[in-house]
């Protein structure tokens, strides 16, 4: 690091990208501290990196605001090219949405001032073509925030710019339907950006437009409307913001905010309205060109049938059912919006012979429906396409939902999946399905069965109660799991052979067997999960699988906390297993465990059992306050217990029988009712490594049947 750039002293690094690094520095003649981005010749992204600095340069030329970023000088000194500009001690808008610390009415004032700087950039004829989060640094100006906009590498200067036309310069969740299609940037363009902060905003970090790749994002941007916000995004905010959001995302230009002041002015607007539930605007209109069709009684509709809307209906019409209850099964093979007018379970679609609706067609919308079926049917079946279903309820006696055609990819939202039969909703092999919100209950076999080659995500789902397994992962099939509450009644989570599962932040509980059942093969990774008050285990792993916890509660299992059965594998990290009626962590013949950071306390029986051929290693844990010995190695069993603290229980701290091998290294073992370490008559003496302090001292087993104190070896 070089201790000067031109006139400007070099304090530290701040942070490095792809094209050059940011260092803090200090002005000696002004005193004052600025951050100097530099880029030298040699980089790979020299050409671009030496173009964005002229650009930014040169906007910086035009703009002195508030509420843009300063920049004080641009510069060579050597080979390095630098940008000399205000340092600004905050942090950027992107982590405060994330983060949820911040109320929203504040990050909401903070947009609204990203806006008066934006309008005046605009005003000076620069587009800035990459607003995002990221690239707003908020900092505290006494008590009220203060949002500075940065970045004005890729800016667009006057009615040309600096890129030609039809090059994409920014970030695609942030990029305009018109500029995806011209690639030609302009204050609307920017505007629209501004609607995607307010989005993420008022949903806590959620994008209105969501892909698994950038074609698909860029798909959702350039014919689908933004994914729908629902009510509890908006219950501390004035439902007025949906108007807004709707307006600034609107797909042409010409109806969006006239310009950056006028948004400003609608944020600040919606901040003075009262608090109250947040009303959902009207469905949107969908680009395709088409036509809307009534379907109803009294004089209101324009067909009494949805087969003969449909027959009617060309692709992108949109075809509104008025309340009532329509019997029939429909196949839908035309890309149409289905909505339902009124109050929800206003209006039910029952099959009569078979599903209420199948879906053969790849953009099919619904909304607001509830379906049937009769006995011995699906309500609603999905082979092919990705349709949207929002808000609608599912009922079937038999299953819910079947998705079976390959490469088929629902998703839905705020879906109720209501069902007396096996199975809520069943993915075959080849599909996708995305389910956010809502609940899964009343399933007697699986509230989501994940066949072989088949991948389901859930998000902020509630499964139960249902008399069945929550979510069943088949051989080969895959699940992911974020902020969702299981409590089925045969457990929450089973994994079979070769399946994946990955849980974050769900909670797992009240079940007969176990929160989380990985058999033969499979792979699971839990990061902070609570998974509790099940009969047997609150995780219980068969040969073979594998299984990762990170950060997880185990507490009141009647059984096991966690159980690894004949070659299982477990890693845990910073896991807190507590209370539970039985061994708190069982380590079966054959099977490994690696603990680091555990806690393993106030157990009715053992805190940790090695059982024969069974082995592991504990790494800075605790074993505290259980009823049974703190940790017992059983015959065969091999343990090493690093920088480890065994304490306080009512019984010994370490138990070890014939034949098993412990080592101890740096370890504590103090205040255990019985004794520290405890010897059966023929057990091998453990291991002591770097400096342990046994306070509790050894006890051994004699030939009759005594405990008799001994000096360790």
């Amino acid at each position: 690091m070089r201790e000067r750039l031109g006139k400007f002293e070099v304090v530290r690094l701040l942070g490095r990208g792809a094209m050059g690094e940011v260092y803090l520095g200090r002005d000696p003649k002004l005193g004052r501290e600025v951050a100097l981005k530099v880029i030298s010749d040699g980089t790979v992204m020299g050409d671009e990196a030496q173009a964005r600095f002229e650009r930014e340069a040169r906007a910086a030329a035009l703009l002195n605001h508030p509420h843009i970023v300063t920049v004080y000088e641009f510069g060579e000194d050597e080979g390095l090219h630098y940008l000399a500009m205000e340092y600004v001690h905050g942090e950027e808008l992107e982590r405060l949405i994330r983060e949820g610390a911040v109320p929203k009415a504040e990050l909401l004032e903070i947009l609204a001032q990203v806006c008066d700087g934006l309008a005046y950039a605009h005003e000076h004829g620069v587009v800035h073509r990459d607003i995002k989060p990221a690239n707003v640094l908020v900092n505290r100006h006494g008590k009220r925030p203060r949002a500075k906009l940065m970045d004005f590498g890729v800016a667009q200067m006057g009615p040309s710019g600096l890129t030609q036309a039809g090059t994409w310069m920014g970030t695609v969740s942030y990029m305009a339907p018109e500029y995806l299609d011209t690639g030609k940037a302009t204050q609307a363009s920017d505007i629209f950006a501004l609607g995607v902060i307010l989005y993420e905003i008022l949903t806590g970090g959620r994008k209105p437009f969501i892909g698994d790749t950038t074609t698909l994002v860029l798909n959702r941007i350039l014919l689908h409307p933004p994914d729908p916000i629902f009510p509890s995004d908006t219950k501390d905010v004035s439902g007025q913001f949906l108007k807004v959001v709707e307006r600034a995302l609107a797909k042409a230009p010409e109806d969006r905010y006239p310009d950056a002041e006028a948004l400003g002015a609608a944020i600040r607007e919606a901040l003075k309205e009262p608090l109250g539930p947040a009303v959902p605007p009207a469905p949107p209109k969908r680009e395709i060109t088409g036509q809307r069709i009534r379907v109803g009684r009294g004089g209101q509709g324009n067909c009494l049938s949805l087969k003969v809307a449909l027959r009617q209906a060309g692709s992108g019409t949109e075809i509104v059912l008025l309340p009532g209850l329509y019997r029939e099964s429909v196949v839908v093979d035309k890309d149409v919006t289905i909505l339902a007018q009124g109050d929800p379970g206003s209006v039910v679609l029952e099959g009569v012979a078979g599903p209420a609706l199948v879906i053969q067609s790849p953009g099919v919308s619904l909304r607001g429906l509830t379906l049937q079926a009769p006995s011995g049917a699906a309500a609603l079946r999905i082979s092919g396409g990705a349709p949207r279903i929002d808000a609608c309820t599912i009922q079937g006696e038999s299953s819910g939902v079947e998705l079976d055609g390959a490469g088929t990819s629902p998703s839905f939202r705020d879906c109720a999946f209501l069902t007396e039969g096996p199975v809520a909703l069943h993915a075959a092999a080849g599909t996708f399905a995305r389910i956010e919100g809502g609940r899964i209950q009343g399933f007697l076999g699986a509230g989501v069965d994940v066949e072989a080659g088949a991948q389901v995500t859930l998000q902020g789902v509630m499964l139960g109660p249902g008399a069945g397994v929550g979510l069943r992962v088949r051989s080969r099939g895959q699940a992911t799991l974020d902020g969702c509450i299981l409590s089925a009644g045969a457990g929450a989570v089973e994994v079979g052979e070769d399946g994946r599962v990955q849980l974050s932040h769900c909670r797992l509980m009240d079940s007969r067997f176990a929160g989380l059942l990985a058999l033969e093969h499979s792979q699971a990774v839990l990061e902070s999960c609570d998974l509790g008050n099940h009969a047997c285990a609150g995780v219980h792993v068969l040969a073979g699988a594998n299984v990762v916890l990170r950060q997880c509660r185990l507490m009141g299992n009647a059984g096991f906390g966690v159980s690894i059965m004949d070659r299982g594998l477990a890693t845990m990290e910073g896991c807190l297993v507590q209370a539970n009626g039985g061994t708190g962590l069982l380590i079966h013949h054959g099977a490994t465990v690696q603990a680091r950071n555990c806690v393993f306390s106030e157990g009715r029986s053992l805190g940790v059992d090695c059982a024969e051929g069974g082995q592991g290693v504990l790494d800075a844990c605790e074993i505290s306050g259980n009823a049974g010995a703190g940790v017992q190695v059983e015959a065969g069993g091999s343990l090493l217990l690093v920088r480890c603290t065994l304490k306080e229980g009512r019984d010994t701290g370490l138990l070890l029988l014939e034949d098993s091998q412990v080592t101890l290294e740096e370890c504590v073992v103090h205040r255990n009712a019985r004794g520290g370490i405890l010897l059966a008559k023929e057990a091998a003496d453990p291991v002591l490594r770097g400096g342990n302090r046994i306070e509790d001292g050894f006890l051994r087993v004699d030939g009759s049947g005594n405990l008799v104190r001994v000096a360790p070896v």
